[in-house]
């Protein structure tokens, strides 16, 4: 016989736990305020606390919003919300040279894989969008802060190709989590024309609809700025 431990858990979560669940099987729809805080504690035979508690968890989840009118409504978790909720870890993670090492790979293959589906799926206008990105990025070499933005933009318009807003969300944090490798690296005598000359290649292959030439391109870009990562912080070590 087998048994589990019994997870204690506060009021506010059981709470907040209800009113996500009617969230999501739609008996409360998005748009629709809450029950006032009298109502809820009634509703719940809770006090004050607990209600406020359970708000403020269901908001840092994405479940519902509080506007100027101090009412809580409920609207429809996004990426970015579950995203949010790993920046601290992430931020710890990546304290470590260890953790560092695995969120390059992690950019890396997720990166590459993004590529080569935007290889496939890229319609015109993507085209278009990705190629005035490239022409920006062109402009900025020289303007170290300038190349960074445009760097960031270039890699966020292929992840943006196909409007998958999981990739959105993903690339936009990841950019983040590992800004510090893009300023080391850039700081780098040559790494900007080397970097731009990589995004030419990614915007041709992807244009050219090539997906395994993206994959390998990209791949090989990011393999190269974590070799300049290495080197910059060396050198800033020494």
């Amino acid at each position: 016989m087998q048994f589990t431990n019994i997870k204690r858990r506060k009021i506010h979560e059981d709470v907040a736990e209800q009113i996500e669940n009617q969230i999501i099987d739609g008996s409360l729809k998005e748009g629709s305020f809450l029950p006032s805080e009298r109502e809820l504690m009634g509703f719940f035979n809770v006090g004050r606390p607990a209600v406020r508690e359970a708000i403020l968890l269901l908001q840092r989840n994405g479940f519902i919003l509080v506007g100027s009118s101090g009412r809580p409504m409920v609207c429809k978790p996004s990426a970015s919300n579950v995203i949010d909720q790993l920046s601290s870890a992430a931020k710890f993670l990546l304290s470590f040279e260890e953790g560092e090492r695995s969120f390059q790979d992690a950019r890396r293959l997720f990166e590459s894989a993004i590529a080569k589906n935007a290889a496939i799926i890229a319609s015109e206008k993507d085209i278009a969008s990705l190629k005035l990105a490239l022409h920006e990025n062109e402009k900025s070499i020289g303007n170290l802060k300038e190349f960074e933005r445009t760097d960031v933009n270039f890699h966020l318009a292929i992840a943006t190709i196909g409007n998958n807003s999981v990739f959105k969300a993903l690339h936009t944090a990841i950019a983040e989590w590992l800004s510090m490798q893009r300023k080391v690296s850039l700081r780098i005598e040559g790494v900007e024309k080397k970097a731009f000359d990589y995004h030419k290649q990614i915007y041709e292959a992807i244009a050219s609809k090539n997906p395994e030439k993206a994959w390998i391109t990209m791949d090989n870009h990011l393999s190269d700025i974590m070799k300049e990562f290495k080197k910059g912080k060396s050198i800033n070590n020494e």
